[in-house]
């Protein structure tokens, strides 16, 4: 399995889109529970996750695979969710 999200995260690295649909497919249930953590609207959570999933798409080539991927994916979920409360926290 680890080989084959590391082929994965190659193609997606050249704009493979049907790589990244592979990705966010595996990837979605366990990113959108952890948004449900950290927001009650699961709305919020959704698009908590989907900015947090471009945000990687559009970084992932500063992924390292030192560790692993859903490890450093859930890093910036998480970092969404928590930027969703404090824009809660303002209004």
């Amino acid at each position: 399995m680890p080989n084959q999200i590391y082929t994965l995260i190659e193609s997606c690295k050249k704009g493979n889109q049907l790589a990244q649909m592979q990705v966010y497919d595996q990837y979605a249930q366990a990113m959108f529970t952890v948004t449900c953590r950290y927001l009650d609207d699961v709305e919020e959570a959704k698009d908590a996750m989907q900015e947090g999933f471009l945000k990687a798409f559009i970084n992932i080539d500063k992924y390292e695979p030192s560790a692993t991927f859903g490890a450093w994916l859930k890093r910036i979920v998480v970092n969404r969710s928590i930027d969703f409360l404090k824009a809660q926290h303002q209004k």
